[in-house]
């Protein structure tokens, strides 16, 4: 059992490191923003004096007019570009600054206000994540994550709810952990997520821009990925593609030189009408191809930029190597094929432009070139697209491992091993602050072996199986966890704590929970030790069937080498026979009370506890039962 008293020394290091970075980014969004204005200002200005010059010149005034126009409308045009420049590196600064705001918010009780907290993932039913606050409010998912597009956030949800084999956990180990001095690095990535799902960051003078946050989540780039990874249309029909480059010209030619080439007045409507044809022929494919490239482009364009940090990123990790070289696998990098669709797209955003758009693709099949160009994109590209997300996405979800590595680097590497076991020194709660986290040391160093935790309420048994529990989701998806050493093996992680009925689906509590230990007992059958965490099991129905059940379950458990905790008041189940009991190790917490104040020190203790303390409690709040035997 440890407590350190320094346990918050290293969270306000870098809680300190993230507030100057931000006062930093804050400044510079600040000043950039004064210049934003200024430029703004002068832009207006040039444009004023290039229009009155040109009035005056149109007017037939002689003298400076000329010149003085062609001159604003110069510094004009210069102003623009210059002022478009302004504008992106205060965006970058505002991005940037709630990138270290966020970072400094995870480091405090802050993080709790953090937007992110994969609720979509929530569900119940998964083995074990409700029962560990894996997502939603108050939980792991919103402590931990980096993640913004929504790749990163499925991969990092994939991580905390799919434990890895042995060996992917210690590429992710390794790959964090090189990822975790490279702050510069992972800010810029989450920075440049940050603009995949936002337009614009908060306004500098916004001194919590995490509370201001989108809540809708990433869009879904689904759509998108499922045209990029179909079959082309119109590369197979190359008589339509045919007639989009002769088509055209004809028309035009006829239009323009017609008498000239002494053609007859309605020449011209030749091609034309058979440029109308194609239109007709190909306007279903062009508006089906459109919308699923406008849908979600603007969010998929701007992947180019992460994708290219994540090429030119220097690490010394084979699985961010392997990563790297699959997204470079196809010839062409993903930042360059960005660029590419990038190009295609913005000339199918003609079709915004109404009456231009309309006479562009009667007379120029404007549509058909411009599916040409995206589906050559995506013969090219297309088929790798959704590989690339994946590697990105998975990177986020490292680097989200990396920065809890950076925040609290007394944290223990786990270390994974074949014989099964669980075995803790200094284990505590992740989602604690250190200050409140109490540390206790858990040995189950073989299978069919339990803990019996007694004690009285509010003592720390649940907080202790959800540590544990806790613990074993963080190593086997490659994090690091909150205790001085942490040793396991490959387990299938089961809980049964915090059970709710079903008025919908007519289900009790108790009907719920016998569900929930019958899937625990079931899983025993898996070729993976069962890591079971059970609190207060069976306290819907009376004391004796409630003590033979509990015996049952926990007998039946060990008996099929399986390994855990569990929890109870009840001293009946101290009461297995041999050699079963030989098996369990008792242990409890135990509380304080003086001057009709209860504290606890949330210590484990060995052997059971000696009593509890609900009648304690009923007499604190004021309800005058006795402490012994019946009322008088």
């Amino acid at each position: 059992m440890t407590d350190s008293p320094s346990a918050d020394a290293p969270r306000r290091g870098s809680t300190a490191l993230y507030d100057a970075r931000a006062a930093r980014h804050r400044a510079d969004a600040e000043a950039l923003g004064r210049r934003s204005r200024l430029v703004s200002n002068l832009r207006g200005l040039a444009f004023g004096v290039a229009a009155v010059c040109s009035l005056t010149a149109t007017l037939g005034h002689h003298g400076p007019s000329g010149p003085a126009a062609v001159a604003g409308f110069v510094a004009f045009v210069g102003l623009v570009i210059w002022h478009a420049r302004v504008i992106r590196a205060e965006d970058a600064a505002l991005r940037a600054l709630r990138v270290n705001v966020d970072a400094a918010a995870r480091t405090t009780l802050a993080w709790r206000e953090l937007a992110a907290d994969g609720a979509r993932f929530s569900g119940t039913d998964h083995p074990y994540a409700s029962d560990l606050d894996l997502f939603g409010r108050g939980s792991v998912y919103q402590r931990l994550s980096v993640a913004h597009t929504r790749f990163g956030e499925d991969a990092l949800a994939r991580f905390l709810t799919e434990p890895a084999p042995v060996s992917v956990v210690h590429a992710r180990q390794e790959a964090a952990r090189a990822l975790a001095p490279r702050l510069d690095d992972r800010q810029a990535l989450e920075a440049l997520a940050i603009a995949v799902v936002e337009a614009t960051a908060e306004s500098p003078g916004n001194r919590a821009p995490w509370k201001s946050r989108k809540k809708e989540g990433p869009p879904d780039p689904e759509p998108l990925l499922a045209w990029a990874e179909g079959d082309t249309w119109l590369a197979k029909r190359p008589v339509l593609v045919g007639l989009a480059y002769v088509l055209p010209p004809l028309t035009l030619l006829a239009l323009s030189l017609g008498s000239t080439l002494h053609l007859p007045s309605g020449a011209w409507l030749v091609p034309f009408v058979a440029s109308v044809l194609v239109v007709a022929q190909t306007r279903e494919h062009a508006d089906r191809v459109f919308s699923a490239v406008s849908a979600t482009e603007g969010a998929f364009l701007r992947f180019g930029p992460m994708f290219e940090r994540i090429e030119t990123l220097e690490h010394s990790s084979e699985l961010l190597d392997a990563i790297r070289r699959d997204l470079l696998a196809s010839g062409e990098p993903p930042s360059r094929a960005m660029k590419t669709f990038e190009r295609a797209v913005g000339w199918f955003e003609l079709k915004h432009n109404g009456m231009l758009h309309v006479l562009a693709n009667l007379f120029l099949l404007w549509d058909v070139h411009c599916v040409r160009m995206l589906e050559a994109w995506q013969e090219r590209s297309g088929k790798n697209v959704r590989g690339w997300f994946r590697a990105l996405g998975e990177v986020e979800a490292l680097s989200s491992f990396a920065g809890l590595a950076f925040d609290e680097p007394s944290f223990a590497w786990p270390e994974l091993v074949e014989t099964p076991c669980f075995e803790a020194v200094g284990l505590g709660h992740l989602l604690l602050p250190p200050s409140a986290r109490v540390s206790n040391d858990v040995s189950l160093p073989e299978a069919g072996r339990a803990l019996l935790i007694t004690g009285s309420n509010m003592s720390g048994k649940s907080t202790l199986l959800r540590s544990m529990g806790l613990a074993a989701v963080l190593a086997f998806a490659g994090a690091p966890v909150p205790a001085s050493r942490l040793r396991l093996s490959p387990l299938a992680v089961r809980t049964s704590i915090r059970i709710s009925d079903s008025l919908a689906a007519g289900v009790s509590h108790f009907y719920a929970e016998v569900a929930r230990l019958k899937a625990v007992v079931d899983a025993t059958a898996g070729s993976v030790p069962v890591f079971f965490l059970l609190d207060e099991i069976l306290h819907g129905t009376n004391s004796h069937e409630r003590q033979v059940g509990a015996r049952w379950v926990l007998a039946e458990l060990i008996r099929k080498g399986a390994l855990g905790a569990v929890s109870t008041h009840d001293q009946g189940l101290c009461e297995l026979p041999e050699p079963l009991m030989s098996r369990v190790v008792q242990c409890h917490f135990r509380e304080s009370v003086a001057e009709d104040r209860m504290t606890f020190d949330y210590r484990l203790r060995p052997g059971p506890v000696s009593g509890g303390n609900a009648l304690r409690l009923m007499r604190l709040v004021g309800l005058d039962v006795p402490l012994e035997g019946p009322p008088a």
